[in-house]
């Protein structure tokens, strides 16, 4: 989702009387991605991603968001927007970290395949058969807030299942859901541990669109991946979708 930023803070200081004044602009909310943004202030009417944007010394930009393992030989799965633009892409995971580049774009949809030495953890499962319906409950969170849910005993759900709108939206699913920076390219995962969908963007301050597991799995088919499907559960009824979202979950960084 392209990074989201719904207002912009300028500092003005007057040297004259030695006061600072903070001037707050707030700009109206639009469709947004999960993805860290750039400092600077993008056009109201341009979608922003669901990223989270650090600006270390000297120009260096870094922003992040999510992906998760496909296969187990280090295919990784994650919206687009996160990689476009980047100079090095670096995918981190339990404390280690390990460069990846970019195999393929999906034209169509918001999804990009990385590939990386190795997986870490495990590999995400498809449905054979898509069981995400309207009011369904799900899960999907960015790879750096899973730590804090799973200390917390984890967490078995966090949005639901809305419905679609207009052309534009073909392909998706929809969720009401409060996903903010960093949930770019994370795997949405129904009630039995299967991935649903990948997180694409924001479109109102609760509402998130992710791209369906049927939309997924085709680009990953074209792009000769060979990813595992099963209907079966992979968690137990009430085991956490935190955990299990972990387990196949990384953080992606792109560095300019």
């Amino acid at each position: 989702m392209r990074g989201f930023v719904g207002s912009a803070v300028r500092l003005a200081i007057v040297p004259a009387a030695a006061v600072c004044f903070l001037i707050v602009a707030v700009l109206p909310v639009q469709s947004e991605g999960l993805l860290p943004t750039r400092i600077e202030m993008a056009p109201v009417s341009d979608p922003k991603p669901l990223t989270r944007t650090i600006l270390p010394p000297q120009s260096r930009t870094e922003r992040s968001g999510t992906g998760f393992f496909v296969d187990d030989i280090g295919h990784v799965l994650t919206a687009r927007h996160v990689v476009e633009g980047c100079s090095r892409i670096v995918i981190e995971k339990e404390g280690r970290s390990s460069s990846a580049r970019v195999v393929a774009l999906s034209t169509p949809f918001d999804l990009a395949l990385l590939h990386t030495s190795k997986t870490r953890g495990l590999a995400a499962v498809f449905p054979r058969t898509t069981m995400s319906s309207t009011n369904d409950i799900v899960f999907a969170a960015d790879h750096q807030a899973l730590a804090a849910m799973i200390s917390r005993g984890g967490m078995l759900f966090n949005a639901s299942v809305s419905t679609t709108s207009g052309s534009g939206e073909a392909g998706h699913i929809a969720l009401i859901s409060t996903m903010t920076f960093g949930s770019s390219g994370a795997p949405v995962l129904d009630s039995r541990g299967l991935v649903e969908g990948v997180v694409s963007r924001k479109t109102a301050i609760n509402r998130v669109l992710a791209v369906g597991a049927a939309g997924a799995k085709a680009f990953l088919g074209a792009s000769n991946v060979r990813f595992q499907e099963d209907d079966r559960p992979q968690i137990s009824g009430s085991g956490s979708r935190a955990h299990r979202a972990a387990s196949i979950s990384a953080r992606i960084v792109c560095l300019n």
